[in-house]
């Protein structure tokens, strides 16, 4: 919009300045200039592919569904590696919410109030305390060595809370775990 602005404040001045056949010349000029002036920021751009595996696990993860590709991109080039060994508590109810976790691979056991259920590769936890902004309301222990997917707080919400629908959809999948109605499962 900024750009829209100024050329419609400078390009009269240069039509008078120079006549309007050299001042389509000059203006139309610009943008390959400035291509030609990034090229090399546009080619190390293509070159950088986004992490397949935590792309993949994105799709199964439905409050990530409604964001677009180069949203859900960037979201998984922030996810951070972690292995758990077994029989390591990855959170701890009551704790504050830091991370989203997504799992690798692995079975790790969710421990709320005493109900307990398990989560295996897609799987994913941690949402609740971080979109509600409340303390943890599970424990996760790892039942074998796993690989998680960490996405820190600022980032999940960013991706979250700056989508509508995709804050819709998450916050409807915490209501549903919050009633009980749904497993701590990607589906």
């Amino acid at each position: 919009m900024g750009g829209v602005a100024v050329g419609s404040i400078v390009a009269p001045a240069i039509v008078a300045a120079i006549g309007p056949r050299l001042a389509f010349a000059v203006v139309g000029s610009i943008l390959p200039l400035l291509t030609l002036l990034a090229y090399r920021r546009l080619v190390a751009v293509d070159r950088v592919v986004a992490p397949a595996r935590e792309l993949g696990l994105i799709e199964n993860v439905p409050m990530f569904a409604p964001l677009s590709l180069v949203t859900k991109e960037r979201v998984a080039a922030h996810f951070v590696p972690l292995q758990v060994a077994a029989g390591e508590l990855v959170i701890r109810a009551g704790d504050r919410g830091d991370r989203f976790y997504i799992v690798g691979d692995g079975e790790l056991d969710i421990d709320v109030d005493g109900r307990h259920t398990t989560a295996g590769r897609a799987d994913y936890f941690g949402e609740i305390a971080l979109l509600r902004d409340v303390p943890r309301t599970a424990s996760v222990t790892a039942i074998v060595a796993s690989t998680l997917f960490a996405l820190e707080r600022g980032d999940f919400l960013a991706a979250v809370k700056g989508h509508s629908a995709a804050h819709a959809a998450g916050e409807a999948l915490v209501d549903e775990r919050l009633a009980g109605g749904v497993g701590y499962q990607s589906g």
